[in-house]
């Protein structure tokens, strides 16, 4: 017939004949079922692998990501406690501030570093809590950013105030000049030992034995050396900052004119020249012209009173 299939199906060991017909469409349509199921078979297999996959490697995503939030939690705690770490900077800045006379630095001006860089968030990649997260660490890393670089600028301030301060004091005078002598005579009016009469004594006198050496009592430059009336052989020297000193009844000067010289150094002996009953110095301080008691500037740890 036609239109039809005809299937034989033959076994020699169990002489078995059979013959099977069948109608071309059956054919046609179990063949192409029979196709579409593999098909389909195929296809889901391939999927539920796929699907396999993707869920194992998400897991595996989800479980890093876990692991990228407690360490970013981590150091963001850390970033933390640096920023209050420092904190105890800006409290030594301050007392430094405060030691050499200098003006404190506003706590406004200290928290310039606040703002930090803004994460672009993918809403496939990073959830809001990982953003914020980031957002933090970028924070304190701008905070301690700034607080660093405004210490170094404010340590650099401090250490330029420290050198001029230093300057300023080795040209103020401030040591004995003859060390471990008595002063004999203060610094006022008093009854003049050679006239009798009451006269302003604008130094100290300081008794020592003849050619006992006198001390430059800061750092300086020679302004004068020679005789100067009832002063004797006298030795004046300029420490700058409107600060001179001199040294008056000299036995003999060490020191020229426009010589530099430094605090301890010896520039003198003591004597008994010109206005003068006894071998003693005559020290006088005299700031931007003016004739100020030499007990203000003097180390008095070793001075011994009348």
């Amino acid at each position: 017939m036609k239109n039809q299939v005809e299937i034989i199906l033959i076994s020699k060991k169990r002489n078995f004949l059979k013959n099977f017909r069948f109608p071309l469409p059956v054919i046609l349509i179990s063949v192409g079922m029979l196709l579409f199921l593999t098909i389909s078979a195929i296809a889901l297999s391939v999927n539920s692998t796929h699907r396999t996959f993707v869920r194992i490697r998400r897991t595996k995503v989800e479980r890093e990501n876990r692991n990228l939030v407690t360490k970013l939690d981590s150091l963001s705690m850390s970033l933390k406690r640096a920023r209050m770490l420092f904190d105890e900077h800006v409290g030594q800045d301050n007392r430094e501030r405060t030691y050499w006379q200098m003006a404190h630095i506003h706590p406004d001006i200290w928290s310039m570093g606040i703002g930090g860089k803004q994460v672009e968030r993918s809403p496939h990649i990073m959830n809001k809590n990982l953003e914020r997260t980031i957002n933090e660490i970028h924070e304190s890393i701008d905070v301690l950013k700034g607080k660093y670089y405004l210490r170094q600028t404010s340590l650099r301030e401090i250490q330029t105030q420290i050198e001029e301060s230093e300057y300023l004091w080795s040209h103020m005078p401030s040591i004995h000049p003859v060390p471990g002598r008595r002063i004999c005579s203060g610094y006022g009016y008093r009854v003049d030992p050679i006239a009798g009469d009451i006269r302003m004594h604008w130094g100290i006198d300081i008794g020592a034995p003849r050619g006992t050496i006198i001390l430059a009592t800061a750092d300086g430059v020679v302004d004068f050396t020679g005789w100067v009336g009832g002063y004797g052989w006298t030795v004046v020297v300029d420490h700058g900052f409107g600060f001179k000193t001199a040294y008056a009844h000299c036995q003999r000067i060490l020191v020229k004119r426009r010589e530099l010289v430094k605090r301890g150094q010896a520039i003198a002996r003591v004597g008994s020249t010109g206005r003068s009953i006894s071998p003693h110095l005559h020290y006088e301080v005299r700031v931007s012209g003016m004739k100020i008691n030499p007990y203000k500037y003097i180390n008095t740890s070793s001075i011994i009173f009348d």
